[in-house]
């Protein structure tokens, strides 16, 4: 027998915003299953009889059955954040699946707010662990999804952690329930409620950066810190290659100047700048605040010993180790043993060192001199000064 399963998005929890189709699949089909009681009992005044599975139970149960149509009510939107697909993966040939889509809560809070959403960006913490940092850094209208531990006012409490308390912020709570509750102010603010599981957190910064803009050196406040030049540092992240979603460690990060300019390519992860020195510490969390690079976290600490407590790396800049190059390095390839790693050297010495401790680690490695000359005029001529030159190592794994 041909089963034929409908996967209904059941918008947000309210009958009102069911589509007219949803609510006749709802009423036609021989049997109708959801993946939670509270849309069972949501629903129950069109159906009594909806019968609720966990998802990893829910493909066997649909296999089993031996109703002719099938619906299946899902939460939200079936193409937003939505088990659908899960479900579609683990289900056996021969079932024919209509999608039958629902409202989402972005559509839904946006028309309450009276915001489009065609350029904000989107974010789950339903179940994930994501960051917002770099997100509401670049962007300037920011959706998340909340749940689980990651409960609004929660993630409020740890965006003020990293100094970002005064951004503009709206909470929607129960969306189309009439227990509906919708919260408006600055993170600070809303970090004073308490908000249930079903919240939803929209974010606006009008002071948003433009990640592909570059960064020059006269854009960070330098102090007494040696900083990474700027033809250094390009060339130093395009051998690190930093993506998007990356965690990176700037380990000995000076003003900031490289985990800064890598954070703009990690819009969407987080970079940590270890620095041992508190004048250095101080002037990366005024270099972060000057230059918005809210995702850079600043970690006051030597190496490799404070690595211990932060979250797993994908790249990592070794800038400065005091000597600790070997044991750095041994640290980073326990924590991820796929970690791409890059560090700079001004003398022979710490070039061989680099190298050496690169090598001994089983990485293969590259090394690239950076010889850079600035104009400068004399006179009516223009003549060329030249920096020394540095050496970029690139430690890859085999």
């Amino acid at each position: 027998m041909n089963k034929n399963l409908y996967i209904i998005g059941a918008g947000t929890g309210s009958e009102d915003y069911l589509t007219q189709k949803a609510i006749k699949l709802i009423k036609v089909c021989d049997t109708v299953f959801s993946t939670t009681k509270r849309l069972s009992a949501l629903f129950a005044p069109l159906r009594g009889d909806i019968s609720e599975y966990p998802v990893d139970k829910i493909s066997e149960i649909i296999e089993m059955s031996q109703a002719k149509n099938i619906a299946l009510l899902v939460s939200g939107d079936t193409g937003f954040f939505s088990i659908t697909g899960t479900v579609i993966q683990r289900l056996p040939v021969g079932i024919n699946v209509e999608i039958v889509s629902g409202i989402s809560c972005l559509t839904y809070f946006c028309s309450k707010i009276g915001c489009s959403y065609e350029n904000i960006k989107v974010i789950s913490l339903h179940g994930r662990e994501n960051s917002l940092l770099g997100a509401i850094s670049y962007n300037p209208a920011v959706f998340v999804l909340t749940g689980g531990s990651n409960k609004a006012h929660i993630v409020c409490k740890n965006l003020m952690d990293n100094d970002m308390g005064e951004i503009k912020a709206i909470a929607g709570e129960n969306l189309s329930m009439p227990q509906e509750r919708i919260v408006e102010g600055t993170v600070k603010e809303l970090s004073q409620n308490i908000f249930e599981d079903l919240t939803v957190l929209f974010f606006k910064n009008p002071d948003f950066l433009n990640y592909y803009l570059p960064l020059c050196d006269s854009d960070f406040v330098r102090g007494k810190v040696p900083m990474t030049k700027e033809e250094v540092r390009a060339v130093t992240l395009a051998k690190l290659a930093v993506e998007p979603e990356d965690i990176v460690y700037d380990i000995g990060a000076g003003t900031g100047s490289v985990a800064i300019s890598m954070a703009r390519r990690a819009f969407d992860g987080c970079v940590y700048a270890v620095e041992q020195k508190g004048e250095a510490v101080e002037l990366i969390k005024e270099n972060r605040k000057r230059l918005g690079a809210g995702n850079v976290v600043a970690v006051h600490g030597s190496a490799p010993q404070v690595l211990a407590g932060l979250p797993r790396p994908d790249k990592a800049f070794i800038g400065g180790t005091s000597g600790n190059m070997t044991e750095i390095v041994r640290v980073l390839l326990e924590r991820n043993p796929r970690i791409r790693l890059a560090a700079n050297a001004v003398t022979l010495e710490s070039l061989s060192e680099a190298v050496n401790s690169f090598e001994n680690h089983g990485l293969e490695t590259e090394v690239t001199c950076i010889n850079a000359s600035y104009s400068r005029k004399v006179g009516g001529y223009h003549m060329m000064t030249a920096n020394n030159p540095v050496y970029i190592i690139l430690g890859t794994v085999k």
